[in-house]
């Protein structure tokens, strides 16, 4: 996927990831990589991907301050990705 232009690969990974914290996945910039916890379920990996794309567009517009603040980055995260679950 593209992110502001660059390039990102996803990639699932054994969990290495501080669950206890909900840290469930990490996004490297200088790798071009976004790493999701391959044990959780869809709907979890998806709304972690957003979590992890939000933090690299902060970055991108220059708020690194926003993107480096993990309960503003996660409140609106789940919101957006909330936002675009298909209605039932």
């Amino acid at each position: 996927m593209k992110i502001c232009g660059i390039n990102y690969e996803i990639i699932e990974v054994d969990d290495t990831f501080n669950t206890d914290a909900m840290h469930f996945g990490q996004i490297d910039y200088a790798k071009g990589k976004i790493y999701i916890n391959k044990d959780l379920s869809d709907d979890a990996k998806k709304e972690t991907l957003c979590h992890e794309i939000l933090h690299a567009l902060l970055m991108y517009i220059g708020r690194q301050d926003l993107s480096n603040d993990e309960q503003f980055v996660q409140a609106l995260g789940n919101v957006i990705y909330q936002t675009f679950i298909p209605k039932e």
